[in-house]
């Protein structure tokens, strides 16, 4: 019985060295590039901060069209072959800025293959004026 007794102080006192079990850390922020399409000369970048199961999405634009709203989504797909259904919505980018928390993880995004685009505006939604895909873990 006196080995156990030993072996066990022995195993507590290497797991009380070792610090125990490590908390989760959140992830670094992504940032994002978000290039000019269709001619726009607007650009800039994206970026995202893990927030416990959520995403912070902070946008910062420039070459904005002044006083022209613009529509921001999170497809999938990359820049080239977007697929044309949001499947996370972003708030209107207004002066150059948007800032929103989205539900679904920095983790599963940078695991999904997705994009972040701008739309020309919400009557031509169809023409994207930038986009930048998020970088893969």
């Amino acid at each position: 019985m006196g080995n156990l007794l030993r072996y066990l102080l022995i195993l507590g006192v290497v797991l009380l060295a070792m610090g125990g079990p490590q908390p989760s850390r959140a992830a670094d922020p992504v940032t994002v590039t978000l290039k000019p399409q269709n001619n726009s000369g607007e650009s800039g970048t994206a970026t995202l901060s893990d927030e416990g199961g959520k995403t912070k999405v902070v946008v910062s634009v420039t070459g904005q069209p002044a006083g022209t709203p613009q529509p921001m989504h999170i497809h999938k797909g990359t820049c080239a072959t977007l697929d044309p259904k949001p499947t996370y919505g972003l708030p209107t980018l207004i002066d150059g800025k948007s800032e929103a928390t989205v539900d679904v993880s920095l983790n599963d995004l940078q695991k999904g293959g997705f994009a972040i685009n701008g739309h020309k505006s919400a009557q031509e939604a169809s023409v994207y004026v930038y986009c930048g895909e998020i970088p893969s873990m």
